[in-house]
């Protein structure tokens, strides 16, 4: 019985092919349930924050924060709906390009997003708006890190 050699290229690669059937998918679901979570998190933070700063500093700027969490959260409930609902291709390049293209919508829907509050809403705090989309930002990037720390101990 002779070894055989197989040339690994981006054409023959199969995403989860080395895993057996049953392990399929298992890091895929729980990943989907992170992300939930965290853009659920985020949803009710959006809304608390924005009434606690519409009672201590106004109507302007607590509305400034409910759109400034709402520009962060809107593309990025479709960036998940794109990522999370997508055909499971074995595909390691198509599964690339889905990805990628959901980022440039992701990236595109913000920008209008900023445009068209910045257009059509008067009066608007930037401060406010700017503070929830930045905070909503900060929020994405520790929590998978916090998530992994409580898997180490």
């Amino acid at each position: 019985m002779g070894l055989r050699t197989v040339k690994f290229t981006a054409r023959n690669a199969r995403v989860g092919s080395n895993l057996k059937p049953q392990f399929r998918g298992k890091t895929t679901r729980r990943q989907a349930r992170l992300i939930q979570r965290i853009l659920a998190v985020q949803v009710l933070l959006t809304l608390s924050i924005s009434a606690a700063i519409a009672v201590l500093k106004g109507a302007v700027p607590g509305y400034s924060a409910l759109l400034g969490g709402l520009i962060y959260l809107l593309p990025n409930l479709y960036q998940a709906k794109q990522v999370l609902t997508a055909r499971h291709s074995d595909n390691v390049r198509q599964t690339l390009r889905d990805l990628y293209k959901s980022e440039i919508w992701k990236m595109a829907l913000t920008m209008v997003l900023f445009g068209t509050v910045f257009t059509l809403v008067e009066p608007v705090e930037p401060f406010s708006l700017f503070g929830v989309f930045i905070l909503m930002q900060v929020i994405a990037w520790a929590a998978p890190v916090i998530q992994n720390q409580q898997f180490l101990r």
